[in-house]
C-alpha cells in the first residue's frame, strides 16, 4: 500500500518534494540514482483518481535520439490517466541527455512499460540489464530535464 498520494495535476510538484525530502537535486544525478528515485516515487506514491486497473498509472523507460538527433537520451516517464474518459493524459518525465558515441548511436531507439508497482522490481531488472542503460550507467549526462506534458 502506498504511503502517499498526489493529485495528477501536481505530479511534478510531488516529485520535486519527494526529491527534496531525500536531500537530492536533479543536477548532478547519473542514471543509476535517477532510476532509483523515479522507481521509488512510483512504488511509494499513488496518483489520486488514476485509472489503476486500466493502465492509468504506468512507467515508461525509453531511449534513443532526442527530437533534433543532437544527443542520445534516456527517459523515465510516469504516465497518468484519470478515471474520466475525456480527461487529458499527464506525463511526468525525467530525461537524461548524453553526447553521441558510436555505441550509443548503434542502440537506435526503444522502450519498455511497467503498469504496477508489484511488477516494478522485474521492470527495474530489465531496465538495468538493457544495453541502453549499460551504455550510460557510468556516464555523466550533458543535461537533465524534469518536465510535465499534458496530452
Amino acid at each position: 500500500m502506498p504511503s502517499r498520494w498526489f493529485r495528477i495535476a501536481y505530479a511534478e510538484n510531488a516529485f520535486r518534494r519527494f526529491l527534496d525530502a531525500r536531500g537530492t537535486a536533479l543536477p548532478g544525478l547519473r542514471a543509476p540514482e535517477a532510476t532509483t528515485l523515479v522507481l521509488a516515487f512510483y512504488r511509494e506514491y499513488r496518483a489520486q483518481h488514476a485509472r489503476i486497473t486500466d493502465e492509468g498509472d504506468g512507467l515508461l523507460w525509453q531511449w534513443g535520439p532526442d527530437a533534433d538527433a543532437e544527443r542520445f537520451t534516456v527517459d523515465l516517464t510516469r504516465q497518468l490517466v484519470r478515471d474520466e474518459d475525456d480527461a487529458p493524459i499527464v506525463q511526468l518525465s525525467v530525461t537524461l541527455a548524453y553526447r553521441w558515441t558510436p555505441t550509443r548511436r548503434a542502440l537506435g531507439r526503444g522502450h519498455a512499460w511497467c503498469f504496477s508497482p508489484a511488477a516494478s522490481r522485474d521492470f527495474e531488472k530489465e531496465l538495468r540489464a538493457s544495453a541502453a542503460y549499460r551504455a550510460i550507467a557510468t556516464a555523466t549526462p550533458a543535461a537533465i530535464f524534469l518536465h510535465t506534458e499534458t496530452l
